[in-house]
């Protein structure tokens, strides 16, 4: 019954969360996270400056950063070449480093680049996704990890170098975009893709997504704030080229992939597609310029102003995408999925702040209320 209670309590208190803004949850009598491997640590967050200096030296990979994250279980090297794409050409094996700039839009997605709470403990969302790199892969109860689960929860920059470790491994399972080159970003789309889960949720030709769409945060373009409207590595692409803010990072207009190369159906991306043109190459200290190698052709976007901006909002709280973070198994990374939506302003452990988690919240109190009256009436 004590259980029952905590549930009923805990739904109650997410309730609670959900009308009055998104904050971090959990008591003494029922503790949060329950479901989840560790307990949230205690700190606070760098500055911003100090954070993007933090993410430029994890993109160097962890031959460069040493002990200050997780040495990825000497998983330190990645393909790159042609040749790791059936062609005939180079077949490299390069040390793993990463686009500055695309980690730090893809914690920006993530969590606004926030290890802690204002209340000075982990974020720790709803589905066990821990700090600034929402990792879930290893940190629910029961599950193991190669890396230290109480340093993901403690040290924001052990969290983004397992953040960094699982999207290299989301590389190695992804087909090739381009000569798979791990220093031209856009090369980086399927992989991407991996990170939130490779499911036809994220696939660009969902017929859940406007064929039209705008780019996600284009300034001015209502629907282009709604994240539902797109698949998680477009909102990726939407960060780099619009960041937080001009202390974050130097915004970068990525080009996208020719969707019509993309298999139209599925969740793993299943063959190889082409570079796009005017893709960009580019270190940590400067803004990266397009590669040469390709000619700069301008991306034709037709903005679409006339979306139901309610009706997006309220797609993702169908069962299907609820559906999703329970049925997506991505059976050939090594740390397996992270299927979670990125934190939408709210942490703790029953995360408040999407439309999604309020709506889970809603039907985990109807049904924890509904079986606390069905025991009463038996007397239990």
């Amino acid at each position: 019954m004590r259980a029952l209670t905590c549930f009923v309590a805990g739904a109650a208190a997410l309730l609670a969360v959900s009308a009055a803004g998104a904050q971090c949850t959990g008591g003494a009598a029922c503790p949060p996270c329950a479901s989840c491997r560790v307990v949230a640590s205690s700190g606070s967050n760098p500055t911003v400056a100090a954070m993007a200096s933090l993410f430029d030296q994890i993109a160097a990979g962890p031959t460069r950063y040493g002990a200050l994250g997780w040495d990825f279980a000497g998983r330190t090297t990645v393909g790159s070449g042609n040749g790791w794409c059936g062609g005939s050409g180079p077949r490299n094996t390069v040390a793993v480093t990463f686009p500055c700039v695309l980690l730090k839009a893809i914690y920006a997605t993530e969590s606004n680049w926030r290890q802690f709470c204002t209340t000075g403990q982990t974020v720790i969302s709803f589905d066990c996704g821990y700090g600034i790199a929402q990792v879930t892969s290893g940190m629910r109860r029961g599950e193991t990890s190669a890396y230290d689960a109480s340093r993901v929860a403690s040290s924001a920059a052990y969290n983004v170098s397992v953040g960094a470790a699982i999207l290299a491994d989301k590389w190695r399972a992804s087909p090739c975009v381009g000569d798979n080159d791990p220093q031209i970003i856009e090369d980086w789309y399927f992989p991407v893709w991996g990170y939130n889960g490779f499911s036809f949720r994220n696939n660009p030709n969902n017929p859940m997504f406007s064929a039209s769409r705008p780019e996600f945060r284009t300034p001015g373009v209502s629907s282009a704030q709604v994240r539902g409207n797109y698949p998680y590595q477009e909102l990726v692409w939407g960060y780099v080229h619009y960041p937080p803010s001009a202390e974050h990072y130097r915004g970068v207009a990525l080009v996208y992939p020719n969707r019509a190369e993309i298999c139209a159906s599925c969740g793993l991306p299943t063959a190889r597609i082409s570079e796009p043109a005017g893709s960009h190459r580019g270190g940590c200290d400067t803004a990266p310029t397009p590669d040469a190698s390709v000619i700069d052709v301008p991306r034709d976007v037709t903005v679409d102003v006339a979306r139901d901006v309610t009706a997006d909002v309220m797609r993702d709280v169908t069962a299907v995408d609820v559906a999703r973070d329970v049925t997506v198994v991505d059976v050939r990374a090594v740390d397996g999925p992270d299927t979670r939506d990125a934190l939408d302003g709210g942490c703790g452990c029953a995360t408040a702040g999407s439309a999604r988690t309020r709506a889970g919240g809603l039907v985990m109190a109807a049904v924890a209320l509904a079986a606390l009256r069905r025991r009463r009436r038996r007397g239990g």
